[in-house]
C-alpha cells in the first residue's frame, strides 16, 4: 500500500470516529442542511414533480391558474404555473425534508443505552458514506481538470498495484458524467 491508501485508511477513521462523536442526528442535520439540502430538495421536486403534476385536480389547478392570466402573452410563454408550481413543491420539498430530519434526530437520540449505541453506529456510517461521497466528488473534480493534474494524479496512484484508492478512482460512477457533459 502506498501513501495514498494510508491517507486514504486514517481519513476514513477519523472520518467515522468523528461521525461516532457526533451521532446520527448531528450528522444527519448537518448533512441534509444548506446548500445540500438545497440540493436534496431539487432532486426531489425533479424526481417526483412530473409524476406529481400527471395528478388530474393538480393539473386541473394549473389550467386555472393558466386562464388567470392568459390575456398577457409572455405569461403564457414562460408558463409561469408550472414555475409557481415547482416553487411550491420546492418549499413543500424543503419543509418535509427538515420535518423528517427532526423526527429522525429526535428518535435516534433518545436517552436510552440502545439508542445511544445505535446512534453513534449510524452516525459514523452516515460519514463515513457522505465523506466517501466527497473523495468521488475531489476525483470528479480532477477527471474535469484532466490534463497534466489528471495524470499526475493518476500516475501517483498506478505506483502500487495492490492500491486502494485507485481501482475506487477508476470505477467512479461519477465519471459518466464527464461523458454526458463532454
Amino acid at each position: 500500500m502506498g501513501y495514498g491508501d494510508w491517507i486514504f485508511l486514517a481519513a476514513l477513521l477519523g472520518v467515522a470516529a468523528l461521525g461516532a462523536v457526533l451521532g446520527f442526528g448531528k450528522v444527519l442535520k448537518f448533512v441534509t442542511g444548506g446548500p445540500v439540502g438545497v440540493v436534496i430538495s431539487v432532486i426531489l421536486c425533479y424526481c417526483f414533480g412530473g409524476m406529481i403534476l400527471d395528478l388530474p385536480f393538480v393539473s386541473a389547478l394549473l389550467a386555472k391558474l393558466a386562464s388567470t392570466w392568459a390575456s398577457v402573452g409572455w405569461l403564457n410563454t414562460i408558463h409561469l404555473e408550472i414555475i409557481i408550481y415547482y416553487i411550491v413543491l420546492f418549499m413543500l420539498a424543503t419543509l418535509l425534508r427538515i420535518l423528517l430530519v427532526r423526527l429522525l434526530k429526535g428518535l435516534v437520540e433518545t436517552d436510552v443505552l440502545v439508542m445511544r449505541i445505535i446512534n453513534k453506529v449510524l452516525g459514523a456510517a452516515l460519514f463515513v458514506v457522505f465523506g466517501f461521497l466527497i473523495m468521488l466528488s475531489v476525483f470528479q473534480v480532477i477527471e474535469f481538470i484532466g490534463g497534466s493534474v489528471q495524470s499526475d494524479f493518476y500516475f501517483g496512484l498506478a505506483q502500487n498495484a495492490n492500491a486502494i484508492v485507485r481501482p475506487i478512482y477508476d470505477w467512479n460512477p461519477m465519471k459518466g458524467l464527464t461523458d454526458f457533459l463532454i
